[in-house]
């Protein structure tokens, strides 16, 4: 044997090694190229790790173990890179030396860190702070346990970006979507502004090299019934681009672009990405498991409401729109040139090299899967599979987002009848909470999974027992995120949240109905809310874990605080007639928060 063939063997092997370092499914979910393009490195959601791959060669050099639940991450030079942590609650700075990766050190940074951006000199990094509704400003050069600032973001922050003239920060918040500007020099606030009516789940936004303009793909919400007709001709949900001027402007000036096609939609539109010479658009589309290639200067945007429909001229013309599949559950991207972009395959394991010219996949790199059969990863993938609703529309993730809560609320048959909204309730710890739905009359959950696609989805596709066994083990997988607020060492919160404890069991008497473990309870009880749509005015209680997670309350969502809850619409003093002082109240929300 040669010593090429030697040094390509043990290559190879160190390959393997590396792969098997960390078991499971890699869900790869953010990837960072290099500034030369010869290396990318993967966030792996599920494994905890991260990936160093050589797309010359389109192999794994390394891998290396970093914390749970790796989010997004961004090279800071060309041998270090910053990792977000969404389950830690923390940054780790990882080294790159040749073909290895090395963990140098860990950054505590605040609830729930997910997306994150650099200054244009990257010495330092702005993190979403999804369960803070702020944003992280991290001194990369500072000491270890220096303060941390914040900037304020309203909303659950789930992506940042830093404008490409380094002049503005760019928050990109869920519920409600909402894009916020601020401008980096000052940290000042220079624009809030909500996206369109119904627009819920903002994906990644690309700008443009002026940085005059953002484009993000979203969702919408059209707000009718949730039956099959209404599905079919995609009054239900649509998925969408807009663009809006930076870093401020009027509402006229922001446009849609619808992207579905009736008959078939384009399902859970995640991350856009410019060609470098601007001509093209790229969007992934993880429910539909596809990228899109939109010719960017030839977009006709609507001056209103673009309609339901991708326009019928781009529809027609190949070099205006094309739809390349990816399978799995394509997620972040990176351009390596204007006809070459690198894709994080969350569902395959991998990562994919596509030529925009052939819409093909010239290269796909395996990064490492399951050892053994794993049926809630079955489960998993059909809960984010969009081809399972009518035309493919939406996936179970599209509301429940991530296992979540869109924030939104749809009129479906989950009570029996039409005409009456719900809100979306998250998922975590579903399995430990029946019975379900808002009116407690679903007992099993096997049943619920096959109704859910059955009604809500108006899937085509056979229901078989198997898929609702994968999808109840893929959602007994689903739990509530670690709480520093239960932990916390300040003496002030904790006294507030221990009188707040005290009034929960008490005076304010919601140990009445929220009880044991889960804070819920199997009976239906009448919870004082007013909703003159709904005749039945019995509720099951929701469970009050993560309650602090959530944007929006009650079965109708119509309260966007917990003191809104407690002070307008489901006060003590109308279910107990104990009235809470401004003090408890807040004492209260505090035990709440920490549940």
């Amino acid at each position: 044997m040669d010593s090429v063939r030697i040094l390509s063997a043990i290559a190879l092997l160190s390959c393997a090694a590396a792969a098997s370092a960390v078991d499971g499914d890699r869900s790869p979910i953010a990837l960072a190229v290099s500034s030369d393009q010869s290396v990318c490195l993967t966030a792996n959601h599920t494994s905890g790790s991260v990936s160093l791959i050589d797309l010359a060669s389109g192999r794994v050099l390394d891998e290396l173990a970093v914390g749970r639940g790796p989010a997004d991450l961004a090279w800071t030079n060309d041998s270090r890179a910053i990792v977000s942590l969404l389950h830690d609650d923390a940054l780790v700075e990882v080294s790159r030396t040749g073909n290895s990766l090395k963990l140098l050190r860990t950054i505590p940074v605040g609830d729930e860190p997910r997306g994150l951006a650099l200054s244009k000199d990257r010495r330092t990094v702005y993190v979403a702070l999804g369960g803070e509704d702020a944003v992280a400003i991290v001194d990369l050069s500072a000491a270890p346990g220096t303060s941390i600032p914040t900037l304020p973001a309203s909303g659950i922050p789930k992506t940042v970006r830093v404008s490409p003239d380094g002049r503005w920060l760019i928050t990109c918040t869920a519920v409600p979507a909402t894009v916020y500007v601020h401008d980096l020099d000052t940290r000042q606030l220079v624009s809030e502004r909500r996206l369109f009516d119904g627009a819920f789940n903002p994906g990644i936004p690309a700008m443009t090299r002026d940085s005059q303009l953002l484009v993000m793909p979203h969702a919408v919400n059209r707000e009718f019934s949730v039956t099959a007709q209404m599905i079919d001709i995609g009054w239900v949900i649509d998925n969408r681009i807009s663009k809006l001027p930076l870093p401020d402007g009027e509402p006229s000036s922001q446009k849609q672009l619808g992207l579905d096609i009736r008959g078939k939609a384009v399902g859970d539109a995640y991350a856009a990405v410019f060609s470098p010479d601007e001509s093209r658009l790229m969007v992934t589309c993880g429910g539909t498991h596809e990228l899109l290639i939109i010719d960017f200067p030839s977009i006709p945007w609507p001056k209103g409401d673009p309609g339901d429909f991708l326009p019928a001229a781009m529809q027609k013309d190949p070099s205006r729109f094309r739809r390349i599949k990816l399978g799995g559950r394509p997620l972040g991207i990176n351009v390596l040139d204007d006809h070459t972009v690198v894709v994080a395959n969350y569902l395959s394991n991998s990562v994919q090299v596509v030529d925009l010219e052939s819409g093909s996949v010239t290269t796909t790199v395996e990064l490492g899967s399951s050892s053994e059969p794993n049926l809630a990863r079955e489960g998993e993938a059909i809960f984010y599979d969009a081809d399972r609703s009518m035309h493919s529309w939406f996936s179970c993730h599209t509301c429940h987002t991530d296992g979540h809560t869109a924030g939104q609320v749809f009129d479906t048959r989950n009570d029996r009848s039409y005409g009456t909204p719900k809100l979306t309730p998250s998922l975590r710890g579903v399995a430990e909470t029946g019975p379900w739905t808002w009116h407690g009359w679903q007992k099993d959950l096997h049943d619920a999974m096959k109704r859910s696609l059955t009604e809500s989805m108006s899937t085509k596709q056979p229901i078989t027992d198997e898929d609702a066994t994968a999808l109840v083990a893929y959602l007994k997988t689903l739990d509530h995120p670690a709480n520093p607020r239960a932990t916390t060492t300040d003496p002030a919160a904790a006294r507030k949240r221990d009188l707040g404890r005290v009034l929960f069991s008490g005076k304010a008497g919601c140990a009445t109905c929220h009880t044991g473990t889960q804070f819920t309870s199997e009976e239906l009880y009448d919870g004082k809310v007013v909703d003159t749509r709904d005749r039945d005015t019995h509720y099951n209680p929701p469970s009050l874990r993560g309650v602090a997670s959530r944007r929006r309350f009650l079965h109708t969502g119509k309260a966007r605080s917990l003191d809104a809850v407690l002070s307008k619409y489901h006060r003590p003093e109308d279910l107990v007639g104990e009235t809470l002082t401004d003090e408890e109240r807040e004492a209260l929300i505090e035990f709440l928060k920490s549940l």
